[in-house]
């Protein structure tokens, strides 16, 4: 058993007060001398300006494709292979040319609003992307036609290395309707696509009061000291020796991080292919001395600019603080290595500067075969994005991840970029210490893939001190904290077995049935055994797999059979039926919404019912029918969603 007490200071001692007023922490505490920021280190700039005086060109366009195409075990077009159910990250083809916020005839993409600005979403200029055969004499044909002053081009290694042209940032004439310049371009000869530079902000909501000595609830499961079954479990998984190696890479998108904080310095990774300090773009990136990664919001190399970069050394914290140390948090990898995207300023960051920032990463991965599992993005806001879109279909490619928070607007709504439908998105909604869906929680069924602990995260802050947070922001860094650890216990893992691993392990949860993808929380000490057993699987092993249609009608019969191997004949197994509206009335016969079994000699398990038909339009309902092999309905085997078509509402019938 892990005592986590023994690794950490006095949780109740003095904490200073924050002076700004803004910060969402309940209290800091310090941990030694408050550390300055490095020599070098830029002021902040306001996210939404441009740190040029004049329209200019983004390094990494200028230099010389010396990287090889994108490799990497990408996932597979769909996500259906790598978890129980259907996942909310689909194809990973690319959506028709699409023109954002447009009107008539011309398909719109889908917008929303997280309810961090009023009204409309913030934009910042447009993005207008080009096919590659486009020279730059059209494109100045084009921004002058339409009254459009270039801020900058942006034409990343990882865009190159894809066949992807040039993307352009440009700044509207004054009077001029974004809405019709995106109408007209879209018919422009030589465009992809054109849309606006959303303003992104990150997902952290007001916090929790007081710190007690609960404070890492969120690393604990049931047999850590303290302990707590709602935490991540990583506890558990550190108990079994398991705590992370600093090969595996985990790139921060969002401000930058305090990479000398007494708690982080151990952890933080340098750009192998650069040489600190010399003035030279060593490995041809086109960015000069990016030794801890890059600042898209401010252009250059300082990833921390002090105590505005709170919200990323929260989360750099909760991914990867060194553990055993005898001060401050632990992570969920006691070592790892992390790298800064920095693109978030004290105003939050715009689309254009987080395509920089993911295009970045999967540039480092694919040239210098960095081990990068995953990145970790707190963040989202305005709409749809092609260009981000493009962006993080890229890094599939190249084998990375994309953990996202699902926003903090209590809405089943699409938020993005945790709603892209790409398999290497991982959607992530917040849970409280108690076992609740978070009160300011995105959630889904469809585009949210599990929760993990969100209300009251404790982790890193600026000045070598710490604090609680809540948000989704800070359920986020604990899934790719997952990631990067079950990537250290089983280096050879593709990233279809990574995350069927994540997502078939989860710990079914009463407050996020029908809120999930899964219905369940983040299991960490359970996603590295069940990564075991896809890595080296026992043949002997019993094997579950629910099948049954993807859909019916009201009034229809409905059989869902569960197909074993290893299981002797009449070995009883038992299921449990569940979804938002769903109750014993809408089948015939059906007294409770569990039951149990036996499996037959073919090796097979039978459940039969018939959907009710009635006069009650309630909608379309989704029905999820969970196996299990015990009667206390813990260990879950194997599972199926059905879809009930409402037939009353399907036919129009007015009641």
């Amino acid at each position: 058993m892990v005592d986590l007490l023994s690794l950490f200071p006095d949780p109740l001692g003095a904490r200073p007060t924050s002076k700004n007023t803004d910060d969402v922490l309940s209290g800091v505490q310090g941990s030694g001398a408050a550390s300055s920021p490095a020599p070098g280190q830029a002021e902040p700039i306001q996210a939404g300006t441009s740190p040029q005086s004049a329209p200019a060109t983004n390094g990494a366009s200028t230099s010389a494709a010396s990287g090889s195409a994108a490799s990497g075990p990408a996932l597979p077009s769909t996500a259906n292979s790598v978890q129980p159910n259907s996942s909310s990250s689909g194809a990973s083809t690319s959506p028709a040319v699409q023109v954002a916020d447009a009107t008539g005839d011309s398909p719109i993409p889908p917008e929303t609003n997280l309810g961090l600005m009023a009204g409309e979403p913030a934009f910042d200029g447009l993005l207008v992307s080009w096919n590659p055969q486009a020279n730059a004499e059209e494109r100045a044909n084009a921004r002058a036609a339409f009254g459009l002053s270039l801020r900058e081009e942006i034409h990343t290694e990882a865009m190159r290395a894809n066949g992807a042209g040039p993307l352009e940032w440009l700044s509207l004439a004054p009077g001029r309707s974004a809405e019709e310049v995106l109408r007209q371009l879209a018919h422009r000869p030589g465009v992809s696509f054109a849309e606006k530079n959303w303003v992104l902000q990150t997902q952290a909501t007001s916090n929790d009061p007081g710190v007690t000595n609960g404070n890492l609830w969120g690393m604990y499961g049931e047999s850590s000291s303290p302990a707590n079954a709602y935490g991540s479990q990583a506890a558990e998984a550190w108990s079994r020796g398991f705590t992370g190696s600093d090969s595996v890479v985990v790139g921060i998108i969002d401000e930058g991080y305090q990479y000398t904080h007494s708690d982080l310095a151990g952890n933080a990774a340098t750009n192998p292919g650069e040489i600190s300090g010399n003035g030279v773009d060593d490995d041809g990136n086109g960015y000069v001395d990016d030794v801890y990664g890059w600042d898209f919001n401010a252009n250059d190399k300082s990833v921390y600019d002090g105590t505005g970069d709170d919200h990323g050394t929260h989360v750099a914290g909760t991914i990867g603080g060194q553990g055993g140390n005898g001060i401050g948090v632990a992570g969920v990898n006691w070592n790892v290595s992390l790298l800064s995207g920095k693109f978030l300023g004290s105003t939050g960051g715009t689309t254009a500067n987080a395509i920089k920032a993911v295009d970045y990463f999967t540039d480092l991965k694919t040239r210098h075969r960095l081990n990068l599992v995953a990145t970790n993005n707190s963040w989202g806001g305005g709409g749809y994005s092609q260009g981000l879109y493009d962006a993080i279909a890229r890094a599939n490619t190249a084998g990375i991840f994309f953990v996202a928070a699902a926003g903090n607007s209590s809405t089943s709504t699409t938020s993005y970029p945790a709603a892209y439908d790409l398999p290497n998105v991982i959607s992530v909604a917040s849970l409280d210490s108690n076992g609740g869906l978070s009160s300011f929680s995105n959630f889904s069924s469809t585009w949210v893939d599990l929760a993990a602990p969100g209300g009251g995260v404790y982790s890193t802050l600026p000045d070598n001190t710490y604090g609680t947070y809540s948000g989704t922001s800070m359920a986020t860094p604990h899934v790719t904290g997952a990631l990067a650890l079950m990537r250290s216990a089983q280096p050879t893992a593709t990233m279809a077995q990574l995350k069927q691993a994540l997502l078939e392990s989860v710990v079914l949860t009463p407050s996020l049935a029908g809120k999930t993808v899964t219905g369940g929380r983040l299991d960490v000490n359970g996603a590295l055994t069940r990564l075991s057993q896809l890595i080296a699987p026992d043949p002997n092993a019993p094997t579950y797999a629910a099948s049954g249609p993807s859909s019916v009608n009201e009034g229809s019969g409905l059989t869902l059979t569960v197909s074993t191997t290893n299981v002797a004949a009449g070995t009883p197994l038992y299921w449990k039926i569940s979804g938002n509206g769903i109750s014993t009335t809408d089948f015939v016969g059906l007294s409770s919404l569990q039951g149990s079994l036996a499996v037959d000699a073919s090796g097979s398990a039978v459940w039969q019912t018939t959907v009710a038909a009635d006069l009650t339009s309630e909608g379309n309902e989704t029905l999820s029918y969970d196996v299990f092999s015990d009667a206390g309905l813990t260990t879950r085997v194997t599972g199926v969603s059905v879809l009930l078509n409402d037939t009353s509402q399907a036919s129009g019938l007015t009641l």
